[in-house]
């Protein structure tokens, strides 16, 4: 690993406070970089001051980064000291492990080339028409885009009568930096430099959606079809902190944002985080600095749609920035067939990638299981007594059992012309598929009306299209199933915002095809950057992030789940779908912007807001309230949450200190709200319920404005942390022999260090303060906190686990033991045990909890060790 020493000079310094050690689970989101730690420091406490620490406490340690705004250091320690040992040292606030971050993985579509003009995703959002009657472009404006960096070079960000674009003063890329060059992979040396050209994709892709032109270009890369950026000419900084694969590390990523600031950018966009924590972290402290010196920061929401509740990505859950959800496009090219007198959108396979020209012999059999419905297609033996040769076959994309590739070659091999994949629940999925096997997904309305048609007339024919058209896509207008469910850890209202990010037309490098269709709330996020863009430009004057978040939320569109006649819970889209048009137009208001009306126990009976008129004439506003959709993540007191949330509705009741009130112009009122809680909705099912609170103008030119509220009916205390439907936790052990892992037989279990290793395993359901593995001795006498075989002391706060893990299996934490144990929390010296009978006790804190031991923790004696 490639650092910077530092020379230290003693200064004697008297601080004595002890800091705080945020260490995190072992996960697929939470990939450390090992000896690596994140140092902030207390007020008046400074670089050299802690280089000066460290020394006298003799930790040999390198200089990763040191950060300015932050004010702290991210450093590598050498020594045995751990991040609990830093943490109690002088002048400490916060220590955290160095994380490492994925780059999203995001839903591609390949699309073909098409002079269709696009509807564009803008008449969702009103951009259209502040393009067209108001003129703004988000000219003057700064984006920094902290990524993967940016093909510049695009003709998509050429300036007007150029053929390329380019980076320098006279370029829509005036600021940028690579800060890790091709080769890294967030475990290698970075290798910086000044050019952040991408060799990825995703952030050129993300970059598009703020500010590229490709509505008139017809040298260089043509698009499939004209598009443009919400603020296409806006100023760019690219800030590049991946490398070609892989993964940046946590420090690398603060180091982008810093420069971001310095640069002078208006508003940084992270398309970036994932998985489930508390606010509290590195990314988040530094993004609510940003903030309140005045800088936007807008980031994703997360693609964990599938995980259910408590799963909104940590980067987006600072206090003061913006948490940006998706909704899908309501339109987009694609190819189709004509199958019993109706047509339909189609997707090729990424492995057949062209037209579907099947001959019309080639006609359709739904393949079917033993009780009459569609089969997934998993099986050779569903095609037993099925003649299928010539046929194109109908599955159902369950992928529980296979993926595509498999059941394509399943199919082939009984003589099939090719397949149809049925989406479920809904929309036009990715498929894999096989190679020189025609295979398509379609919609789940789409398989539904051929097997209609079918049963009517097995011998209806296929047409298929000779060029892509537009279409409406099922689901569109409606929140991505994809799009992360919150609240976070503490019932905070997460995510803030909804933009347009599913099936998103935007950039890619010119070596990789110039342009791709893809989804996640990572093309979300970017939107909502260019939104802010505009509306910065409009209103001439620097706001803080958080005031224009509010308006974005107080004037949003508020969306339905598709085919539903609720709207969408808070937990999933936040304020609504962003709404420029209304933004930059509107002249009410409503502080704050979000209501959190916690759970039973802590409930919020009333809650004042200020309704604000910066209109010029006094106006009267009528309050009002609308509910959404409620999720039960609990329905058969299971303890782990739904993946898919049970919708119910039961719904909180509001009234008002006054249901109208007329403020004069460039004035505020208060409003007292109370609210009570649903009548109808098992507790013990901890439902999330929400809903909007509406303040509608009188004046017909005028903007209605709301804010959104949420809480929890039941205690939150109560919400399970720990999977035991799974048998979590357990104590398992490693078979070094052999690398089998073994359940032990009987009460104790002994370990052999030679020939095997004790591991504790957890899998969390929902977040906990302190989590702990206890060390008893024989007479239940607590000795210490484990200390794991890679040197991590096992007592930290730990937002969820993962439903499934990226190779489909149960996701859980998992940790090796060596028999060191730390006496106390605060200790910075581990020991090692010596031989004997020790228990083991898993501890989790409950929320909302003061931490007393144990009345306010889920207390499991997993076993007992011999050694």
């Amino acid at each position: 690993m490639k650092t910077t020493a530092v020379l230290l000079t003693l200064v004697a310094t008297t601080l004595v406070a002890a800091g705080k050690f945020h260490d995190l689970p072992h996960s697929e989101y939470n990939r450390v970089v090992n000896g690596g730690y994140i140092v902030e420091y207390q007020e008046g406490f400074h670089h050299q001051d802690t280089h000066n620490t460290l020394r006298t406490r003799k930790v040999d340690y390198m200089v990763r980064k040191e950060y300015g705004i932050f004010n702290g250091a991210a450093i590598y320690v050498n020594s045995e000291h751990d991040g609990k040992a830093l943490a109690d040292m002088p002048g400490i606030k916060n220590v955290w492990p160095i994380t490492l971050v994925s780059i999203p993985k995001t839903i591609k579509q390949k699309v073909e080339p098409s002079s269709l003009k696009m509807p564009l995703v803008h008449s969702m959002t009103g951009v259209d028409t502040v393009h067209k009657i108001y003129k703004l472009t988000g000219k003057g404006i700064k984006v920094g885009v902290i990524d993967s960096g940016v093909d510049y070079k695009h003709p998509a960000f050429a300036l007007e009568g150029a053929l390329e674009g380019c980076m320098g003063p006279n370029c829509r890329f005036q600021y940028g930096w690579d800060f890790v060059g091709d080769a890294y992979d967030g475990t290698s040396s970075p290798e910086p430099d000044s050019d952040p050209m991408d060799c990825e994709g995703h952030g050129t892709h993300v970059t598009g959606i703020i500010g590229a032109n490709a509505l008139d270009i017809t040298k260089g890369s043509e698009p499939p079809y004209p598009f443009i950026g919400v603020a296409p000419e806006a100023t760019f900084g690219a800030y590049r902190v991946f490398g070609c694969k892989g993964s940046s590390a946590v420090d690398v990523i603060m180091a982008a944002m810093e420069k971001a600031f310095n640069d002078g950018m208006d508003i940084i966009n992270m398309s970036l985080g994932g998985g489930s924590a508390y606010k509290s972290t590195p990314q988040t402290v530094l993004g609510d600095k940003l903030v309140e010196r005045g800088v936007v920061l807008v980031v994703a929401a997360g693609n964990d749609g599938a995980e259910g509740v408590w799963m909104v990505s940590d980067a987006s859950l600072g206090d003061l920035s913006s948490s940006v959800a998706s909704v899908d496009s309501s339109h987009v090219v694609y190819r189709t067939f004509t199958y019993g007198g109706a047509t339909h959108p189609y997707a090729p396979s990424l492995a057949w990638n062209k037209p579907i020209e099947l001959p019309a012999s080639a006609t359709l059999m739904p393949v079917l299981g033993k009780n009459g419905s569609l089969s997934d297609g998993c099986d050779l033996g569903t095609y037993n007594g099925v003649n299928i040769a010539d046929k194109i076959v109908l599955v159902l994309g369950d992928v529980t059992r296979c993926k595509s590739g498999e059941r394509g070659a399943i199919a082939q091999a009984a003589g099939a012309a090719g397949m149809l994949i049925m989406t479920t629940p809904l929309g036009i999925a990715s498929l894999g598929g096989t190679p020189d096997f025609p295979m398509a997904s379609i919609e789940n309305r789409a398989g539904q009306a051929l097997l209609k048609a079918y049963k009517a007339n097995p011998d209806n024919t296929f047409t298929w299209s000779k060029k892509p058209s537009v279409v409406s896509i099922e689901g569109g207008g409606a929140p991505s199933s994809f799009s992360s469910f919150g609240l976070d850890g503490e019932l905070r209202s997460k995510p803030d915002i909804s933009a347009p990010g599913g099936n998103i037309m935007s950039t890619f490098p010119l070596s990789m095809g110039g342009y791709s269709v893809q989804s996640g709330t990572s093309m979300a996020s970017p939107y909502v950057a260019g939104a802010h863009a505009l509306y910065m430009q409009t209103k001439k004057i620097k706001l803080r992030g958080d005031e224009i978040r509010k308006t974005f939320k107080n004037t949003a569109t508020l969306s339905k789940n598709y085919g539903s006649s609720s709207l969408t819970s808070v937990a999933k889209q936040g304020g609504g779908l962003i709404n420029v048009l209304r933004a930059i137009t509107t002249t009410s208001s409503i502080t704050p912007d979000h209501i959190d009306l916690l759970d039973t126990n802590r409930f919020q009976t009333t809650v004042m807001i200020t309704l604000r008129n910066d209109g010029p004439n006094a106006e009267t506003y009528t309050l009002s309230h609308i509910p959404a959709d409620t999720l039960n993540s609990y329905p058969d007191n299971n303890t782990f949450p739904l993946p898919t949330p049970q919708i119910e509705d039961n719904y909180a009741t509001v009234s008002f200190s006054q249901n109208e009130i007329t403020i004069p112009a460039g004035n505020a009122a208060a409003i007292t709200i109370s609210f009570t809680e649903p009548t109808t909705g098992d507790a013990a099912h901890f439902p999330i319920y929400s809903g909007f609170i509406i303040a509608t103008p009188k004046s017909k030119e005028s903007v209605p404005v709301h804010v959104p509220y949420s809480g929890l009916k039941g205690d939150f205390s109560r919400v399970p942390i720990m999977d035991t439907d799974k048998g979590f936790p357990a104590l398992v052990s490693l078979n070094v022999s052999n690398g089998a892992i073994e359940k032990p037989e009987g009460s104790v279990a002994t370990f052999d260090a030679n020939n095997t290793v004790p591991i504790v395993v957890t899998r969390f359901g929902s977040h906990t303060p302190s989590f702990s593995v206890r060390v008893l001795d024989d007479s239940n006498k607590f000795l210490g906190y484990m200390v794991s075989l890679q040197g991590t002391k096992l007592i930290r706060d730990s937002g969820r686990n993962p439903n499934f893990d990226q190779e489909g299996l149960v996701a859980f934490s998992q940790w090796s033991w060596s028999g060191m144990i730390v006496p106390t929390a605060n200790a910075t010296e581990a020991t090692r045990l010596p031989p004997g009978t020790y228990s083991i006790v898993v501890a989790c804190q409950r929320k909302f909890t003061q931490g007393d031991y144990p009345a306010d923790f889920e207390v499991y004696d997993i076993g007992k060790i011999k050694n």
